[in-house]
């Protein structure tokens, strides 16, 4: 009897959910962690993704944690909750096991050389992470995919799954990761294998970094900060920050032409900051803001935006502000700069 190949999927959320229904379109045996309420919806009735208007609904395997290795390990957490999450799942990882973190921001791996991951400020501070991984089994991940889930549980996204993955340091096994990738296109995830992962990381960080705390603050969609001049020249200012900390890094991002048209072709959608902040949940601010904040006052180049952000977003108050408060916000951060 053949044994099945098994991906865990770790976290059902607006990711989770929707990885777990697409790689269910594979042979593959499909695992979805879950918890309380949402892991007996899941149990009772399965997951269910709308991909644009072609509806696929799923029945993974379900459970509150896993307890039996898996062959590939995707974990859709947000990143303060992942050395959390890879602990609670460690039966699952074996060393043979590829973990795939589908995380936002900064991922904590970002700076790991063969055999070491190497510590990074605020994303893994007590080394848990790199003492459960292994680099060799760890692969980078940007994911371009837009979900919202309901009450319901049901996600729903408008564009085609793409998927970039990369090995994170030497060591790889290259015929594990062909073999997920096998997967992966047979569940309709458009996927290609990159040396260049961390410049694609950044890429996409890029557009979290100038976006996130702007829209979780104000309430604005990315469309709206694209088209918007006062949050425009906010956002521009930001991605100036992030660009000249990344070029020290020996990255070369995008322009900023590029990033408006990425915004007001994006419509009017919410960043996942802005949907935790609606959803009262808590905010992924080291991964997206503070870690490159830190990492750029580390070599004293000042993100004096971005720190203005994050001093607005250091008071206990509901998100995103009243209108009278973010019209007060946005005019604070126009003024000059102290110096």
């Amino acid at each position: 009897m053949t044994t099945p190949y098994k991906i865990g999927v770790i976290g059902a959320g607006n990711i989770g959910t929707a990885m777990a229904a697409l790689l269910s379109q594979s042979s593959a045996e499909v695992w979805l962690t879950a918890r309380g309420a949402r892991l007996s919806q899941i149990s009772a009735q399965g997951v269910v993704l709308d991909e644009r208007g072609s509806e696929i609904h799923a029945t993974p395997k379900t459970a509150p944690q896993l307890r039996e290795p898996m062959d590939a390990l995707f974990v859709c957490v947000k990143s303060q909750s992942l050395a959390q999450a890879i602990a609670l799942n460690k039966a699952a990882i074996t060393p043979e096991t590829l973990v795939v973190p589908m995380v936002n921001g900064l991922p904590f791996w970002f700076h790991a050389q063969a055999d070491q991951m190497n510590a990074m400020p605020l994303l893994d501070p007590d080394g848990a992470l790199s003492g459960l991984l292994r680099p060799a089994q760890v692969l980078g991940a940007v994911l371009l995919m837009t979900v919202q889930m309901d009450a319901q549980g049901r996600a729903t996204s408008s564009n085609t799954p793409t998927l970039s993955l990369g090995c994170v340091s030497s060591g790889a096994d290259d015929a594990k990761i062909e073999k997920l990738v096998s997967y992966l296109d047979a569940s309709g995830v458009r996927t290609d294998v990159t040396p260049a992962i961390r410049e694609k990381v950044l890429v996409k960080l890029l557009a979290n970094f100038t976006t996130n705390p702007l829209s979780a603050l104000t309430g604005a969609m990315l469309d709206e900060i694209g088209t918007d001049p006062a949050l425009r020249d906010i956002a521009l200012a930001l991605a100036d920050e992030f660009r000249t900390w990344a070029l020290g890094e020996g990255f070369e991002l995008p322009t900023n032409a590029w990033l408006v048209d990425l915004l007001q072709d994006a419509g009017a959608f919410p960043t996942s900051m802005l949907q935790d902040a609606l959803a009262g949940k808590p905010l992924e601010l080291d991964a997206i803001c503070r870690a490159p904040h830190a990492l750029a006052a580390a070599k004293s180049q000042a993100m004096p935006m971005m720190a203005r952000l994050l001093e607005a977003l250091k008071t206990d108050q509901t998100l995103p502000l009243p209108k009278p408060q973010v019209e007060a916000l946005i005019q604070s951060l126009h003024r000059p700069i102290p110096a």
